[in-house]
């Protein structure tokens, strides 16, 4: 029987590029051998993923030679399928019931990296404290260092590759909120709103979702990122509604506000504070800002409408490339007060002026970004405006 095939999102060459670039830095830094352990990292660097990314996965980048993955042995599959189209060949499998640190150190000392001065990501979700502290026991003639972030540094800045996945993954998007903004009627539920967006987004073509849809209802859409519980839609409520769909696992997310029937002069006024943060973001931030110079833009605009005390969180996140349990880049950078980093052209953000009132709820107006040379431009097609339905 045939083994399956397939294809990885980008070039080979995007990848190799990618992979110099990275051992450029390990060489500044004199790293001899990386240990990459985020799923957006591996698959950054050679397309691998899986449904569950949260398992046993790493992949031992020496400095000079190949590479090899030493994952779950299930996750083998997955590796000897890529290995028909990635750089990366070998792979070792952890069975269950094995120490997988003892395997990862047994596999590096058969590399010949026993003595390696070896990076180590120390912010990872998966590849915890636990494990670090026992593989320096289990290799205690190695270094370990702290390459953190070593990997973001590279995917900060998009290619235009990675910018045309973002843009078809944000039309998507927008498709899925048109469906789930026409579900909007009085007396249907929040459920069924959410069910239109997953739907829309299935047949639209996203991948399965890293986070998300989220969908709250009146006074309860106070509750960040919080989503459906079956409530029904009144008149005049606040209704929220975000999501980011997904291209060859970069996520481009949007959210939008909408109310049945004529909304009350209060709203007007909240989501035009919203509106006005965002327009200020889109007209005013140049790529040579800081973060910060770009945050103030649009917390000056939301502050001059009387509404700054409910802006409570930073002016844009990252986005780009990433697994469940969420879609955004937040340890790459933020738009937010006190960050001196310089913005840069390929740059791709979501831009969230987002206003949280107690007892009232919350809007935000946003969209998601790429920082060009001019400018922000938007990565989707939706207007940015309350949706009023009758």
């Amino acid at each position: 029987m045939p083994a399956p095939t397939m294809t990885l999102p980008f070039e080979d060459s995007e990848y190799r590029s990618r992979v110099a670039r990275l051992r450029a830095l390990m060489a500044e830094r004199d790293i001899t051998l990386l240990l990459v352990t985020g799923p957006e990292n591996g698959f950054y660097l050679t397309g691998f993923e899986t449904g569950t990314p949260y398992v046993f996965l790493v992949l031992a980048l020496p400095l000079e030679g190949e590479a090899a993955w030493i994952v779950r042995k299930t996750e083998l599959s997955n590796v000897r399928t890529l290995a028909q189209v990635s750089w990366v060949k070998d792979g070792m499998g952890v069975t269950d019931g094995s120490d997988p640190i003892g395997v990862l150190a047994g596999k590096l000392k058969a590399m010949g990296h026993g003595r390696a001065r070896i990076g180590v990501d120390r912010r990872n979700w998966y590849f915890h404290a636990a494990y670090q502290l026992q593989l320096a026991e289990a290799l205690p003639e190695a270094t370990f260092v702290d390459a953190s972030t070593l990997v973001e540094r590279l995917r900060i800045v998009k290619s235009p590759a990675e910018v045309a996945c973002m843009r078809r993954a944000g039309a998507i998007t927008a498709k899925c909120l048109r469906a789930g903004i026409e579900t909007v009627r009085e007396g249907a539920t929040d459920r069924e709103i959410g069910a239109a967006l997953t739907r829309a987004a299935v047949l639209e073509g996203s991948e399965p979702m890293s986070g998300g849809p989220f969908v709250t209802v009146g006074a309860r859409s106070f509750m960040a990122h919080s989503s459906w519980v079956g409530a029904p839609i009144r008149a005049g409520e606040i209704v929220n509604t975000e999501m980011a769909c997904v291209v060859a696992r970069y996520n481009t997310p949007c959210f939008r506000v909408s109310v049945v029937g004529r909304p009350s002069a209060e709203l007007e006024r909240f989501h035009g504070a919203s509106e006005a943060g965002l327009e200020a973001a889109l007209t005013r931030i140049k790529p040579g800002m800081t973060s910060a110079e770009g945050d103030r833009v649009v917390r000056e605009a939301i502050e001059r409408r009387g509404f700054g005390e409910y802006f409570v969180v930073r002016a844009a996140y990252s986005i780009g490339l990433a697994f469940a349990p969420g879609w955004d880049e937040m340890r790459h950078m933020e738009i937010r007060p006190n960050d001196s980093r310089i913005l840069e052209p390929g740059m791709c953000f979501h831009v969230v002026p987002a206003l949280y009132k107690e007892g009232y709820g919350a809007v935000c107006c946003s969209m998601p970004v790429v920082v060009a040379e001019r400018g922000l431009e938007p990565l989707l097609d939706l207007e940015p405006k309350l949706f009023v339905k009758s």
